[in-house]
């Protein structure tokens, strides 16, 4: 399955979009909120369009099949007794059988390193782990995109690298993650970028070319990743001839 335009939005000529499956897409701009609202489906409204189907009330619940939200709004609330029961919910709720429940459970706790809380109120973990718990909650039901709003920046060091890990690889599944922040170092984990306010979208396009508009970024707002700001430093004085969005690479390649 390959769609050139998975998943659509459509408000007004200044605010759309489309992305195909295999987009990892940071949302950033005083216009997110709304749009994250609209994403919601808050309002009644036809913006969105997935999978060619215009979504309405009518059949909202094919887009709430496909489309899973992390928000850092509900990172406190759980339904599950324990972090298994939380997980499983929704899987559950799916009508999956008990055995196939317990070996996506297994193989998910493996993934994010949480197997060692599932028999642990949700309520009492760090909110790093309670971040990872709504991920893998969401993700065991296997959505077709995940929205996330400012959730990553609450991972501890360990934890973001491991969760970026299996939201690459579940974008690299043919999926599609929009994360909603505006903390411009989370560009760098996606390949687009949006800036945007209530009624159109300021800035847009793949990743690297929205940060080599430093000048109008600047101006919107945002400054540069610190390691991107490293980065030019040292390519404007013929250090580096590339870009390189981790410290570890960076370091390798001056030593080259």
């Amino acid at each position: 399955m390959n769609f050139s335009n998975y998943f659509t939005y459509n408000e007004s000529k200044e605010l759309s979009f489309c992305y195909p499956l295999n987009s990892f897409v940071t949302f950033m701009g005083s216009g997110k909120e709304k749009l994250l609202k609209n994403l919601l489906f808050y309002n009644n409204h036809e913006y969105i369009t997935l999978m060619f189907s215009k979504i309405t009330s009518k059949n909202i619940n094919k887009y709430k099949k496909n489309v899973a939200f992390v928000l850092n709004k509900h990172l406190n609330i759980f339904v599950g007794e324990t972090v298994s029961d939380e997980i499983a919910f929704g899987m559950e709720s799916l009508g999956k059988k008990k055995n196939e429940i317990e070996n996506i459970l297994e193989h998910y706790a493996k993934l994010f390193n949480i197997s060692h809380l599932l028999n642990k109120d949700p309520n009492c973990l760090g909110c790093s782990d309670k971040v990872k718990i709504k991920i893998v909650s969401a993700l065991v039901c296997e959505p077709k995109v995940l929205m996330l709003d400012e959730v990553l920046c609450e991972l501890d060091y360990v934890d973001r690298l491991v969760v970026l890990k299996n939201l690459s690889d579940f974008v690299n599944n043919e999926n599609v993650i929009f994360n909603f922040t505006n903390n411009v170092n989370e560009c760098l984990y996606g390949n687009e970028v949006v800036i945007l306010d209530d009624t159109k979208i300021l800035l847009s396009g793949k990743t690297i070319n929205v940060l080599n508009e430093d000048k109008l970024m600047k101006k919107l707002g945002f400054g540069l990743p610190f390691i991107v700001e490293v980065n030019k430093y040292l390519m404007d004085y013929g250090i580096v001839h590339d870009y390189y969005f981790d410290l570890e690479s960076l370091v390798d390649n001056i030593w080259k």
